[in-house]
């Protein structure tokens, strides 16, 4: 996720919802009747087909029973080969049964029975198989784009959902349009399908789409898809609970309630999010570097930069049980710093300044470093980076006006280091800075407070 920021974001810090929903039916517009189906309509209509017949409640698809079910639409559908409706409830009974040749015939029946209009066979035949690639079927995008299409227009909204993402991420043939997107989302979203919910949260969260920046509409649909227990829906409402967004009140320990929800759904975001509250010991939760270990590998593994990140920390300093060990503390800091992670950046460039981590010592390519992360807004880099111009280091031409502009950056963040530079710049008067004692002595004063030492030479020194 290059989205997140701060919030592992975290973040996404912006989450994108790959839109893949329990398999929930929709109405095809026909009813097709056929003998001996009962057996078959009981066993594997789904509770969301409202094609399936009046009266029968249907099995949802983590329930279903699936020899049984398989057993009775076969005889079912034996007397009636082109039934729509029978060809979907088998194909269904065979996806859920899962082994090669009964995804392949699953594949088929779908085919089938979507070639003849049933609507939710062609989103299944997009979703499960041209999507993925199974059942036999090369993965085909733009085939499940046309799908998709079809489905949509139908009115099914969860293939209403799927092909906005399609057109949020240009997949599919199709050109990347918010606006599309953020239409088809609003129309899915008024059926409480939850991803779509999750994703027209994000697009006002971000003001995407042609929709207005609105933190309070984008608590409202992450709330109504977290109910549903969607974990991107989770994730993100967390985030709004733990900085107190959308007109929240800040809520840490509800906020590790649903990071722990998301990440049980093996969501790395969530996992690197709740790594970060057990490491500082918030959210009600008790400090274990341990468990924050743990997470952050899980998150890790699936290329969480946030949580490559930390765990190159933990690894630079021998934290939650983890050996020490600089080479893979740089390997994945590189890691998390390639996918535009602030903190990695910096930390790789500190690695760099220093020449540690197998790192060769290059001031060039920790400048760099420092200056992608300083354009992010970190503080460490916008003083480092403020260093290397008041010195002239790393290729950089010396500039004191550049220094003290960066380290000013810094120093309003509470960064020490650069409230004790920027406070030497006041009492000589340099990097375009009239002389001023005062505001020296109070930045050398800050500094102070949080411990530096050559602030607190200088506060001494100027009170002689």
């Amino acid at each position: 996720m290059k989205l997140a920021k701060f919030i592992a974001s975290i973040s996404l810090a912006l989450t994108i919802v790959s839109g893949a929903a329990a398999l929930a039916q929709q109405p095809s517009g026909m009813q097709f009747a056929a003998p001996n189906a009962e057996a078959c309509d009981r066993l594997a209509a789904s509770p969301y087909d409202k094609a399936r017949p009046t009266g029968v409640q249907g099995v949802p698809f983590e329930q279903l029973d699936a020899p049984a079910a398989i057993e009775a639409c076969r005889v079912a559908l034996s007397a009636r080969r082109d039934d729509a409706q029978l060809a979907f409830q088998l194909g269904r009974a065979l996806q859920k049964d899962g082994g090669a040749e009964a995804l392949t015939e699953a594949a088929r029946l779908y085919r089938l029975a979507a070639d003849r209009g049933h609507v939710t066979a062609q989103y299944n035949l997009a979703l499960v198989f041209y999507e993925n690639g199974r059942g036999g079927i090369p993965k085909n995008d733009e085939e499940a784009a046309r799908l998709y299409r079809l489905a949509a227009n139908q009115g099914l909204p969860l293939a209403q959902s799927r092909l906005g993402f399609f057109y949020e991420t240009g997949r599919g043939g199709l050109p990347n349009d918010d606006h599309e997107a953020a239409r088809l989302y609003q129309l899915a979203a008024g059926e409480g399908v939850a991803a779509a919910q999750t994703n027209l949260g994000r697009f006002y969260e971000a003001g995407r789409g042609g929709l207005p920046r609105d933190d309070q509409e984008a608590e409202r649909l992450y709330k109504l898809a977290a109910d549903q227990g969607e974990p991107y829906a989770q994730g993100n409402l967390a985030r709004f609970y733990e900085t107190g967004r959308g007109g929240l009140a800040k809520d840490a320990q509800e906020a590790a309630r649903l990071y722990r929800l998301t990440a049980d759904q093996g969501i790395g975001a969530g996992q690197a999010n709740l790594g970060r509250l057990y490491e500082f010991g918030r959210g009600g939760l008790s400090k274990d570097d341990h468990q924050a270990a743990r997470l952050y590998k899980l998150a890790t593994d699936q290329g969480v930069a946030s949580a490559q990140g930390s765990l190159g920390r933990f690894y630079e300093n021998g934290l939650g049980g983890l050996p020490q060990d600089q080479h893979e503390a740089a390997r994945l800091y590189r890691l998390a710093a390639d996918q535009g992670e602030r903190n990695a950046q910096g930390n790789l460039g500190r690695l760099y300044e220093v020449g540690r981590g197998g790192l060769s010592k290059d001031d060039q390519e920790a400048a760099r470093l420092y200056r992608l992360a300083a354009d992010q807004g970190l503080a460490y880099a916008q003083a480092r980076l403020g260093f290397f111009y008041e010195f002239g280091r790393g290729g950089l031409l010396k500039g004191d006006e550049e220094a003290a502009r960066l380290y000013r950056l810094a120093a309003d963040q509470g960064f020490a280091f650069a409230q004790t530079r920027l406070g030497f710049f006041y009492e000589t008067g340099r990097g375009g800075l009239q002389k001023n004692i005062e505001e020296a002595a109070r930045l050398f004063g800050l500094a102070a407070d949080r411990g530096d030492e050559a602030a607190k030479n200088a506060l001494q020194r100027l009170r002689r």
